[in-house]
């Protein structure tokens, strides 16, 4: 393969026979001995056999095959190398889906745990905001960066276990807002997205964190119903805001992930936070300052380790889990 591209995303470099403009671009000359993904264009694609249904694509015992619409079809291949072949509806880039599910599902694939959620650096450690669709997410996270938060994602937030300890990852660059939120954003890249049927706006904020990976302290769950404190609690909180979920389930190393999911239940607080109810920018910011308050609370606590969260409550959670 011709490598004329890298970026960076997710604590990996990105080798690609086309600019990844969904991540961080890496300079030519970089050095950058991270742990690598190869994405590369094919005039057809291999012959893997049968393979299982799932979601519109294909599993196989070393990756998957999916395709978006007749535009293009990928075939991730053991978490290390992504082809993509593409068909009569090709525009010339790769389309969201990549920078979404495949790159989700090739994370997952290589041990990481990917989070529907938006991801904030304040006072150099990592929050999750998490919650149902409509709950505020993007929003919050919008008005957290003017009050000095840094973005580490947006929708799709990883994280990862390494030794015990746990690690949030820097996401894509980008965020996608209502045009309203986006013009409210210190930002350095501003514009419509194409075919989006909600009209957002894609944007670059230059509020972003700088460290590829951060501690995590927490997880802020958008959620107008209480949270009991309890281990089981605390968990089936995490699994219920995992990205794309069915396929995660179907991934031959499910047992580390629900492994580490028990350890960062373990680790970490959850708390609550209203959801939204109003786009009004003064309610959007008194909201924020809100948050930022519970964040820090999160932060300056001691970790929430807990001797309840046995084997036992993660059966009762639906996450039986086995050892590494």
């Amino acid at each position: 393969m011709s490598e004329e591209y890298r970026a960076s995303a997710f604590g990996l470099t990105w080798y690609s026979d086309i600019v990844l403009d969904g991540f961080d671009q890496c300079p030519p000359t970089l050095d950058t001995p991270r742990p690598c993904i190869r994405v590369t264009r094919v005039a057809a694609l291999a012959d893997r056999g049968p393979g299982r249904a799932l979601n519109r694509g294909l599993l196989y015992p070393d990756g998957i095959r999916l395709g978006w619409g007749d535009a293009v079809v990928f075939d991730m291949i053991d978490g290390e190398r992504i082809d993509y072949l593409p068909g009569p509806g090709w525009r010339g880039s790769l389309p969201f889906t990549f920078y979404s599910t495949i790159s989700a599902v090739t994370l997952a694939w290589r041990g990481a745990i990917p989070f529907h959620a938006c991801m904030v650096e304040v006072n150099g450690i990592a929050v999750l905001i998490a919650g149902r669709s409509g709950a505020g997410k993007s929003s919050l996270t919008a008005a957290l960066l003017s009050l000095g938060a840094r973005l580490i994602a947006d929708d799709l937030a990883v994280v990862r276990v390494v030794d015990g300890r746990i690690e949030a990852l820097r996401g894509r660059p980008t965020m996608r807002q209502h045009r309203d939120t986006a013009a409210r954003i210190d930002a350095d890249l501003r514009a419509p997205v194409p075919d989006d049927p909600r009209g957002k706006w894609l944007v670059r904020p230059r509020a972003r964190a700088a460290d590829s990976a951060l501690p995590l302290a927490g997880l802020l769950t958008l959620t107008d119903q209480p949270l009991v404190p309890d281990a089981r609690a605390k968990l089936t909180a995490l699994a219920a805001h995992l990205f794309r979920p069915r396929w995660l389930a179907a991934l031959p190393n499910q047992a580390i992930r629900r492994h580490d999911l028990l350890t960062i239940a373990a680790a970490i607080p959850v708390a609550t936070f209203p959801a939204i109810t109003t786009f009004d920018p003064h309610d959007q910011q008194d909201r924020a300052h809100r948050a930022l308050a519970r964040i820090r609370t999160m932060i300056a606590a001691p970790s929430a380790r807990t001797s309840g969260l046995t084997r036992a409550s993660a059966r009762a959670a639906g996450l039986g889990v086995t050892e590494k």
